[in-house]
């Protein structure tokens, strides 16, 4: 079921759910896919989240009523399993050490693991992308294995380096730049995920799926990966 609710002048929230739910990400992303091609004249802007979906539209090509009457009939054929998008998988490389991972040590420590142990179960899932965050590229992530959940940081930090990966309680995610945060840093990719990259912008889609694979220090460094 959903509900559709005015969100401003030109906007409208769509609800998809109450409660977060694993099932939501695939259902809200599809569907946000599924505006944006078929209503591309009119929508400026869609952003999910974990239970609703934001849309802002044109009122100089459209008025509200008309495109509330469009976006129900697409949520209808949704509901009815007219509407498919195939799940993609994106692979990203991360190296697991101490000098990267700033907080690495510590929560191996704390919940009793060693490298490879802990390496094994972080990589050992696809993590569904249950929204999108402060920029179009950091998705967060779940759900992270209880065995490695572990509480934010209580004082952030004032800088995290590109290419991070953190956990924080059940969700584990990436930072594409230089940014404050407050998750447990565990590893880095030398992927650049940054917007400085166009090709970046729809990298990461709600109800899309992320993996990790594990790399030596070597690749690391190899493929352009800093300290």
């Amino acid at each position: 079921m959903h509900n559709i609710v005015p969100a401003g002048e030109n906007a409208i929230l769509i609800y998809f759910g109450n409660k977060i739910d694993a099932t939501l990400p695939e259902k809200i992303g599809n569907f946000a896919n599924q505006l944006k091609d078929t209503l591309s004249d009119v929508v400026i802007d869609v952003i999910p989240s974990y239970t609703s979906l934001h849309v802002s539209y044109d009122l100089n090509k459209i008025n509200f009523q008309t495109f509330f009457n469009k976006v129900e009939t697409l949520l209808d054929q949704q509901d009815s399993g007219n509407s498919v998008v195939e799940i993609q998988t994106t692979h990203i490389p991360i190296y697991y050490g101490a000098e990267v991972g700033l907080d690495l040590e510590r929560l191996l420590a704390e919940k009793n693991l060693d490298l490879k142990s802990f390496i094994e179960i972080h990589t050992s899932q696809a993590y569904l992308i249950y929204a999108i965050g402060f920029s179009p590229v950091f998705a967060f992530l779940g759900e992270v294995d209880q065995r490695i959940q572990i509480p934010r940081l209580a004082t952030p930090r004032i800088k995290i380096p590109a290419g991070s990966v953190g956990i924080a309680e059940s969700q584990t995610a990436i930072y594409p730049a230089d940014s404050a945060g407050g998750w447990n840093i565990v590893g880095r990719t030398s992927l650049d995920l940054s917007l400085n990259n166009p090709e970046n912008v729809d990298k990461f889609r709600v109800g899309d799926q992320v993996k990790f694979y594990s790399i030596t220090r070597d690749e690391y460094f190899k493929n352009g990966g800093l300290l």
